[in-house]
This record gives structure tokens, sequence and C-alpha cells, in this order.
């Protein structure tokens, strides 16, 4: 071992001071010892020594106190650069204490280990009426291939162009990498810096902030009390987090696993799986399929490619241009807002609002105590909510909507329309297909009906106007009490008329060929030559037939900019 002659300073020292119980209180609490005082005296020496390293040899650095800096050169040589550092009440004292500091060289087949060794009274520091503190600081060039080795406890950790494997430990103090091989990084209470690692790399931390770029190779992270940021990754990653914020961007895949942080991931070339407990999810340009679960935190995802898997609670979901071949929603508390779905769409919530935009799958929407919106579905869509309305516009197939204390207002229909609701109003404008309808104690306006048109409603009013037919006619059957119908059928169109009320009247504008009396509570007859049936069927109100001039045609449903 080689070491230069000892030479005197007085200053400050701050690595590792020993200052009786309160330092001991310190130490447990996870930092180095401080020590101040302009009474003090410090005395620092220097150690160099070079040794030469075999191929495929290793470098081991044992440290406790101080900082480690390694750089990877070339050539074969380890070149080993320190400085002691003692402090105490005397110059005499803070001297001998310098002196007894070692610093260990060994060379074997396996490599070279470089290991500080510290007298007994580093053993004894918490003895009252003490008042010394000591580190040594390292600065290593080492052959940049070579595997290296650190375990240091309070102090920083700096090694760049170790090309080799690099396996580096840290107790109390930052842990920074650049230009490395494969790398394995842990530490306790410091944070953790890698940019640019050119093989597999794994992170593990407890209680500091960890931030990773530029690896060729796959990547795991755990943390538990600390930021996670993560960006340019070509493999896989994989992120284990616990109590702070992720943000990764542009990987191959990834799986996220965190609580009371937020996850925000951009720019994932494959598949994506997320778990989180109590922050925000946030996603966007996903290659593959976007597995999410969550709550208590709101949910977004955009530019999503695969298929999409939503489970959460207690937030909002808002989901945009999701290109995949289908999109599951499973939400409580929270309200879904989804954009531009290529894919079927299957999305449900307890307790909020659903809004649907440009859907262009198969559509299935149900809620308990929510509103459902829905605008711009080419092939049909299924809504059900409990307490609240239904607004669907531009439905390209079949629909069915189904609520209770709560309206349905429907427009632009281009297939079959079935409704069941109870306590709440029913209107419904340009059908291409037929209406079914059940309601009670609210009305129902149905406008521009292409097909058959069935109403059966208790105390609300019934109000239909139907459409001129290419060919032929459709049967018209509503029903109702305690309220008016009125019906508005085209000219020239023949039906078999069963009309009876009670406590009100049945009139007709179009001529009636009738069996019964006109202008009583009963009329049976027909209209023109006969034909479908026009049932009509009331109890405590009035029913009126009129003329309607609304002719059938072409209604184009549901076509934007890029329908083909």
């Amino acid at each position: 071992m080689n070491s230069t002659a000892p030479t005197s300073r007085k200053g400050p020292l701050r690595v590792a001071a020993v200052t009786g119980i309160f330092s001991v209180l310190l130490l447990v609490a996870g930092k180095p010892v401080l020590a101040e005082s302009s009474a003090q005296e410090q005395v620092s020496r220097d150690f160099q020594k070079t040794v030469t390293l075999g191929a495929g040899q290793s470098v081991r650095v044992e440290h406790k106190f101080g900082e480690v800096r390694l750089h990877g050169e070339a050539g074969r040589e380890v070149k080993i650069s320190a400085t002691i550092r003692a402090q105490a009440s005397s110059h005499e004292e803070a001297e001998a204490f310098a002196q007894r500091i070692q610093i260990e060289v060994l060379q074997s087949s396996e490599g070279v280990r470089i290991k500080t060794i510290y007298p007994d009274e580093e053993k004894k520091w918490f003895q009252l009426n003490k008042h010394s503190s000591w580190s040594v600081s390292y600065d290593i060039g080492m052959p940049s291939d070579a595997p290296l080795t650190v375990r240091n406890s309070f102090g920083s950790i700096d090694a760049a162009r170790i090309h080799g494997m690099a396996d580096l430990e840290n107790s109390h103090g930052s842990i920074t990498v650049r230009d490395a091989g494969a790398v394995r990084l842990n530490n306790s209470f410091g944070s953790i810096e890698l940019n640019g690692a050119n093989g597999n790399t794994s992170v593990n931390d407890n209680n500091g902030s960890v931030q990773v770029s530029d690896v060729k190779g796959t990547l795991e992270v755990r943390n538990r009390f600390g930021s996670i940021t993560i960006k340019d990754i070509q493999g896989a990653v994989t992120i284990t987090g616990g109590n702070g914020a992720v943000i990764l961007n542009n990987a191959a895949s990834a799986s996220i696993t965190t609580s009371f942080g937020s996850v925000e991931a951009r720019n994932i070339r494959g598949d994506l799986a997320v778990r989180d407990n109590n922050g925000n999810v946030d996603v966007s340009g996903i290659g593959g399929a976007a597995d999410i679960t969550n709550s208590f935190g709101n949910v977004i995802f955009s530019d999503v490619k695969g298929r999409v898997v939503c489970t959460t609670n207690n937030g909002r979901v808002k989901g945009s241009s999701l290109t995949g071949n289908s999109v599951t929603i499973r939400d409580s508390f929270g309200n879904i807002e989804l954009d531009t779905v290529s894919g079927a769409l299957e999305a449900e919530t307890s307790n909020g609002k659903i809004s649907v935009r440009d859907a262009r799958g198969s559509v299935s929407l149900k809620s308990s105590f929510g509103a459902i919106e829905a605008s711009n579905i080419p092939k049909g869509i299924r809504a059900v909510t409990g307490n609240g309305g239904i607004t669907l516009t531009d439905i390209g197939g079949d629909t069915y909507a189904k609520t209770s204390f709560g309206s349905v207002l429907v427009e632009k229909i281009g297939g079959n329309l079935t409704v069941e609701n109870t306590n709440g109003s029913v209107t419904a404008q340009s059908v291409k297909g037929d209406a079914i309808v059940n309601t009670s104690f609210a009305g129902v306006t149905l406008e521009s009906i292409g097909g058959r048109i069935t109403v059966d409603n208790q105390n609300g009013a019934i109000s239909v106007t139907a459409m001129r037919p290419a060919s032929g006619c459709h049967d018209i059957s509503l029903k109702t009490s305690f309220s008016s119908i009125r019906v508005r059928v085209p000219g020239g169109v023949g039906y078999n008329v069963t009309a009876r009320t009670s406590f009100g009247r049945v009139s007709s504008e179009l001529p009636v060929t009738a069996t019964g009396t006109m202008g009583g509570d009963t009329l049976n007859g027909k209209i023109g030559s006969g034909g479908c049936q026009l049932l009509l069927t009331d109890s405590n109100g009035s029913i009126e037939i009129l003329k309607s001039s609304l002719i059938a045609r072409n209604i184009s449903f549901c076509r934007n900019a890029h329908d083909p």
C-alpha cells in the first residue's frame, strides 16, 4: 500500500462526523453526521496507487464514508487516487486518527479489491466527549470494459464510461451513472440517475428519486418513496413504485405498478399495463394493448392502437383516438368520456355520466345514476341507465335505450328504435326503421318515423307522425291513459282503423269509412282502401287522427369526412 505524507489543513468537515448521542440520532435517521467547529483541527492526506488489471478481471470497492468517483479509461491500469480527511478537537488527535485510516488494495485471480479500513474509534463514535469526524474521497480510473462492484454507505457514487457489468450499492447518498454497460443500482436514502446503459438494467431505491434514460436493453425499476422518471428504453420496462409519481416516455413495452402516485406514459411501442391505486393515470401513443386498473384517480388515454381495458373506481375516464378492435371500460363514481373509437365499445359506470362520440363498432353503454349521451355511432347502440337521461344522435343501426326517472331524446336513427322508460318522456325524430316505445307518467313524441310504430304509455300524452313509405304501409299501435293521443298519418295510405277511448272523443281529419259513430268514443273503419292496422286505445283522454305531409326519403346517417 502506498501513501503520501500527511499535510495539515484547517476548516469544517462534513462527512461522517462524530458528535456524541446527538450524532447517534442523526445516523439512525439515515444521514451522515455533520461536525462544524472553529475550534477543531482538520488533517488530510493523499493516497495514490496504480495496479494492472488482467483481462476479464473485475474491480471492487468497499467503502463507508465519502464520495466514490469512477471513470472508464483505455488500457488495463487501475489508477486509485484518494484523499483521507480527519477532524478532531486538536491537531495531534486529528493527525493520529487520519494516520490510522488505511486503504487496502488487494489483487487476486478475480481482480482488484479496494477497501477502506477505519480504526477502532470508528466503532466507538457514540461515546461522550468525542468530537471527531472523518471521510475518504476516491477518484478511480479503470479499464472501461472491466466489471465493477461498489459498496458505500455515506457518500455519493459517480461512475462514467464503465462498459462492463456494474453493480453499485449505496445507503445514504446519490448514485450517478453515465455511459454504462449492463447496470445494477441499489440505494436507500438518496437519488439514482442513470444516463446511457448498453445492456439490461436494474434499479432499486427506497427513499429517493430515480431518473433513467437511454437504455439499450430491458429496464426494471423499484422505488418506494420517490418519483420515477424514465425515457428512451429500447427494451421492455417494468416499474414498481410506491408513493411517488411515475413518468415513462418511449419504451418497447411497459408494466407499471404503483400506489399513491400518478402515472404518465407516452410512446410505448408495444403493450402497456398500469396498476395504480390513488393517483391519476395519463397514457398516450400506445402501439399495442392498454390494460389499466386504478382507483381514486382519473384515467386519460389516447392514441391506443390495440385493445383497451380500463377498470377504475372513484375517478373520471377520458379516452380518444382508440383504433384497436375493442374498448372495455368499468368505472364507479366517475364520468366516462370517449371520442373516436374504431372497435367494439362496452362502457359501464355506476354513478357517473357516459358521453361517446364517433364510435365505429358496436356500442353498449350502462350507468346507474348518470346520463348517457352518444352521437355518430354507425353500427347501432345499446344504452341503459337507471336514473338519468339518454340522448342519442346520428345512430346508424338499431338503437335500444332504457332508463327510469329520466328523459330519452333520440334523433337520426338509421335502424329500428326500442325505448323502455318509466317516469320519463320519450322524444324521437327521423327514425328510419320501426319505433317501439314503453313509458309512463310522461309524454311520448315521435316524428318522421319510417317503419312500424308501437307505443305503450300510462298517464302521458302520445304524439306520433308517420312518414309516407316508398310503398305499402306500416302498422301503428298507440295506447295510453289519462291523456291524449294525436297521430298524423300520410295521405293516400290505407289503414284499418280501430280507435276507442273513455271520457273523451275520437276525431279524424282524414276521411274514414266508419262502422261506428264518427266523433264518439269509438271509431272502427277504413282510411282509403284500408291495409295496415291503426290501433288507438285510450282512457280518460281524446284521440285525434290528422294528416301528415312527410314523405319517406333517403337519409344519410353517421357520415363524415373519413367515412369510406
